[in-house]
């Protein structure tokens, strides 16, 4: 008599999938604190220094995040990017209306360099920040779900199991700045969770890098000298 064991391949090989997110997402809680804890708080460089190093660092490890574990990234930013788009208006709409509300016009640059930090310090950096505080998180929740998501259930624990995530790395991320170890995270967990609904609802991170963006943007124009929305706080001279 032959008994088959074949099917229990895949359950196994499907943990063995979610403990290699789940390490990698540990991972990225250790980086994203670590980077601006070392070079802001320790070595404090040049914000636009900083910047340069944070994008190589953090892109790097998001790379090698999808490259160990086959994320497919053509599909990921392709499934409904229309919805996604759509809710990051909103949710664009919104951050930016906080922006010039919350914070009061500071001074800011001139001239060309007020142009590259637009586009530095605002697009660059809200984009990379979109992909490491929210794409990164919501793809580890998409595969803890086993990338499935055909009834109501998988999808609130998969909305929940999101905003868990995004919120960990948010608070570890800010808190590597020493303005928000003295001032606390509630207010970019906040607005990070507004940034990270339309990644959440479409499973798709292109309205949320948008968002991200805006704000940043916004936060250049508006308030450089921010406490808030453009970590490490600098100054205009």
């Amino acid at each position: 008599m032959h008994t088959a064991h074949w099917p229990a391949a895949a359950p196994v090989a499907e943990q063995r999938s979610i403990s290699k997110h789940l390490i990698w997402y540990g991972g990225g809680v250790v980086v994203g604190f670590l980077i601006p804890f070392v070079f802001t708080s320790l070595l404090d460089i040049h914000h636009d220094l900083y910047y340069l190093v944070y994008f190589a660092l953090a892109g790097g490890f998001l790379g090698a995040y999808v490259s160990a574990t086959g994320v497919n990234m053509v599909e990921l930013f392709t499934r409904r990017w229309k919805l996604s788009l759509g809710f990051g208006l909103l949710a664009a709409a919104f951050v930016v209306q906080a922006v010039l509300t919350r914070d009061d016009s500071t001074a800011r640059p001139g001239g060309a360099y007020l142009w590259f930090e637009m586009f530095w310090r605002g697009a660059v950096y809200g984009a990379v920040d979109a992909l490491l505080l929210t794409a990164f998180p919501v793809a580890v929740a998409f595969a803890l779900h086993g990338q499935r998501l055909g009834t109501w259930t998988r999808r609130l624990t998969f909305a929940l199991t999101s905003m868990v995530l995004v919120a960990a790395i948010t608070a570890s991320y800010h808190l590597g700045y020493e303005q928000f170890r003295e001032d606390g995270v509630g207010a970019p967990e906040f607005g990070n969770a507004v940034i990270s609904v339309p990644a959440i609802a479409t499973v798709n991170p292109a309205g949320s890098v948008l968002a991200h963006m805006s704000m940043h943007v916004a936060a250049v124009v508006h308030s450089y000298e921010t406490d808030t929305y453009l970590p490490p706080q600098t100054d205009a001279d």
